[in-house]
């Protein structure tokens, strides 16, 4: 059974689904799964200069987790942001902290990704990746304000 999670704007009302990439990053993906149990809240941000991503990241946990480092993130493949393709979903573990990533276009700086790409947006919701990242982008450069995003399971 293919795996899936939404990434959901509660401000927008839309989500974008992505399939999990269990064969390229099987114990990255395992990770996010059970740390999806529940729905996670992310605070989103924008890099502003460096092309279309955006990240969200959660509350630091209350125990030690195993984690990464942005100069060793977890997952079996390195990758610079101007060579992942749009619709990639990456996750990230380091500092305690738990982030998710989504590229939703080029970017344009060759620095490395603190994580693996474990999952892709399903060509159905492409329209709303761009629309969640165009907010996001709003939301840090123009108003200002804090933009959200709910990490959950996919139960189709």
């Amino acid at each position: 059974m293919v795996k899936m999670i939404e990434l959901y704007f509660p401000e927008l009302d839309l989500g974008v689904r992505a399939r999990l990439l269990e064969e390229d990053e099987p114990e990255l993906c395992e990770i996010l799964w059970k740390n999806l149990e529940k729905p996670l809240k992310l605070f989103c941000r924008h890099p502003v200069s460096t092309g279309e991503e955006f990240s969200g990241e959660s509350r630091p946990p209350r125990h030690p987790v195993r984690s990464g480092t942005q100069a060793q993130p977890l997952g079996r493949r390195r990758w610079l942001f101007s060579r992942i393709p749009p619709g990639s979903v990456i996750y990230a573990i380091f500092g305690g902290y738990g982030g998710l990533s989504l590229v939703y276009g080029p970017c344009t700086e060759p620095l490395p990704a603190r994580g693996g790409i474990v999952g892709k947006v399903v060509k159905e919701d492409w329209k709303n990746m761009v629309k969640a990242g165009k907010a996001v982008w709003h939301a840090q450069y123009m108003t200002h304000k804090p933009f959200f995003m709910v990490a959950r399971r996919w139960k189709g």
